[in-house]
């Protein structure tokens, strides 16, 4: 008996550490590198006249320096990398009945429920850099495209961790060495989104995929998971789709 709980409780370590090691290489190769080109397209659409101009975050439109690549992809890019795949770890068992196109359904799931912590219209950015139509576009398909490349990614890891190769130890080992940043990341991530003065939503989205992971761990009937993930996502969604139109408004 205790065999096979240690033998779960290791199955379950692999799973999610495979899932937040995908993350992390997603997070830095599509929320890192490639968002630093959405931000660069962004800039460059801005127009000559806003060329030198500082942005929100103190970078320079119309430079692209090492230091700042490297901030967005360190503070950007990991720590996406680390909170996203964790979720992933969660929502991935429910999303089986999807292939091929669980990634593509796990990334528009994270754009309803937390789109807005991007397409925030109380940021001077989007009202000064660019086209909103063109911006809000941009940053939709990064959620998408985050979404395909993590599911992708975790499905070539699992096999690999799973095997007999030569790498599959080192991948192991790797993958249970990212669960506590993972884990503090995504603490730290669901806190900033609220904050102290807005407690509710890391509150309802945490409980969601609790619930969600409860109900698959104990073989609860399939809604109750369903209606947990549906009930955290449409909590963000309300925002995401409230903040849509008052950035398109600014064009």
């Amino acid at each position: 008996m205790e065999g096979r709980r240690l033998a779960g409780l290791r199955a379950a370590a692999r799973h999610v550490g495979a899932a937040t090691l995908a993350g992390v290489i997603t997070g830095v190769l599509v929320g890192g590198l490639l968002g630093r080109v959405v931000m660069r397209v962004a800039g460059f659409t801005a127009g000559p006249g806003m060329a030198g101009a500082f942005t929100s975050n103190g970078n320079r439109v119309g430079e692209i320096t090492f230091e700042g690549t490297a901030v967005i992809v360190v503070f950007v890019g990991l720590a996406s990398g680390l909170a996203g795949g964790v979720v992933y770890a969660v929502i991935e068992p429910w999303l089986r009945r999807l292939r091929p196109w669980e990634g593509l359904a796990f990334g528009a799931w994270c754009f309803a429920a937390l789109g807005f912590t991007v397409l925030d219209p109380s940021n001077p950015d989007f009202q000064r850099f660019g086209s909103a139509p063109l911006n809000v576009a941009m940053f939709a398909a990064l959620f998408l495209l985050f979404g395909v490349v993590i599911a992708a990614l975790f499905h070539l890891l699992r096999k690999l961790i799973a095997g007999t190769s030569i790498a599959a130890r080192p991948a192991e080992v790797l993958a249970f060495l990212v669960l506590i940043p993972a884990a503090v990341v995504t603490v730290l991530a669901l806190v900033s989104i609220g904050g102290l003065s807005d407690p509710l939503f890391p509150i309802v989205f945490v409980l969601g995929l609790v619930i969600a992971a409860f109900a698959r761990w104990r073989g609860l009937p399939r809604p109750v998971g369903y209606a947990a993930l549906g009930a955290a996502m449409l909590f963000g969604a309300i925002r995401t789709v409230l903040a849509v139109p008052q950035l398109l408004a600014l064009f």
